[in-house]
């Protein structure tokens, strides 16, 4: 495998004196097991060799690059996470934790009653739903609410979805109590960011806010959000639940049931979801409306532009 090495704002630049430069970086958060991962540069030819190694197995992959494709790595554990370059129209997503894995891992959106936690690996989850880790300008950062609802019991939605290796950073940019109890992703008191990459869907908190940030022009769906979580979801199933003997599964925007296939509602700024599972009493009383403060973003109805000229 020949790739190349290269960064913008989601990665980070290998490239300074002396002539050969290197990076070493030992992760217990990112893979099920211990990753060590080292990267090398010759600044004299160019090229830079990245070697990931499972400690526990003892596996490893060596990725040799050349100037003709870039590698993405995260800004604080330097970690690879996308190749681009030699005309590929589109990215594509590398899970360093799957090239050194005992075993190819299973991407299959979970069958089990819920809870339901992070996926073991994420960048093979995100790149099962079809999405892309941001490596450029924001273009879109909206926010969506979702709440998900078995047998009358709201389900929590893990803080992380979509952020390779996750970090709780405290209350993070929220401001101290009681404001900071009305604003959505400030109330549970933790804020998320991700050590390694992003997704463009992710939560910051357990607050059910989806935020939605894009580099890209393209629509997202509530399918592509759950097949990154990894849990199952169509239209008559939800991860361990289906339809059948009295029970159901509705989805609702802003109150309202929709028709047709749950996975293809299109992710709009600023709306209400309700996934609900149960009986009919069950659906008598579904959040139609976000009565928490909305995190400020752009591109969306009333905010600015997310690139000002």
């Amino acid at each position: 495998m020949i790739l190349a090495l290269a960064s913008a704002l989601t990665g980070v630049a290998i490239g300074a004196r002396p002539s050969t430069q290197v990076f070493h970086t030992v992760d217990t958060a990112l893979c099920p097991f211990t990753l060590d991962v080292k990267v090398v540069r010759n600044l004299g030819s160019g090229s830079t060799t990245i070697t990931l190694r499972n400690t526990s197995a003892g596996r490893s992959a060596v990725l040799n690059t050349t100037q003709s494709f870039q590698i993405w790595l995260g800004t604080e554990k330097r970690i690879p996470y996308l190749s681009t370059g030699r005309g590929r129209s589109h990215p594509r997503v590398i899970d360093p934790c799957a090239l050194v894995a005992t075993s190819k891992p299973s991407t299959q959106p979970v069958t089990t009653p819920a809870p339901w936690g992070l996926p073991a690996f994420a960048l093979s989850q995100i790149d099962y739903a079809g999405l892309t880790p941001v490596i450029g300008r924001l273009i879109r950062h909206d926010h969506v609410h979702l709440d998900v609802i078995v047998n009358g019991r709201k389900v929590t939605i893990p803080a992380g979805v979509g952020q390779i290796e996750p970090v709780d950073r405290g209350p993070g940019p929220c401001p101290p109590p009681p404001e900071s109890l009305t604003i959505g992703d400030c109330a549970p008191r933790h804020y998320f960011t991700a050590a390694v990459a992003l997704s463009p869907l992710h939560p910051h908190s357990t607050s059910g806010i989806i935020h939605i940030e894009s580099d890209r022009r393209r629509t997202f769906t509530l399918g592509e959000f759950f097949d990154e979580w990894g849990v199952r979801f169509n239209s008559s199933c939800l991860g361990g639940y289906c339809a059948g003997n009295g029970k159901e599964l509705r989805v609702f925007v802003g109150g309202k049931r929709i028709s047709g296939d749950p996975r293809s509602v299109v992710l709009a700024n600023r709306q209400e979801i309700a996934v609900v599972f149960g009986s009919r009493a069950d659906f008598r009383s579904v959040p139609s409306t976000y009565t928490k403060q909305w995190p400020v973003g752009c591109g969306g109805t009333a905010e600015p532009k997310c690139i000002v000229s």
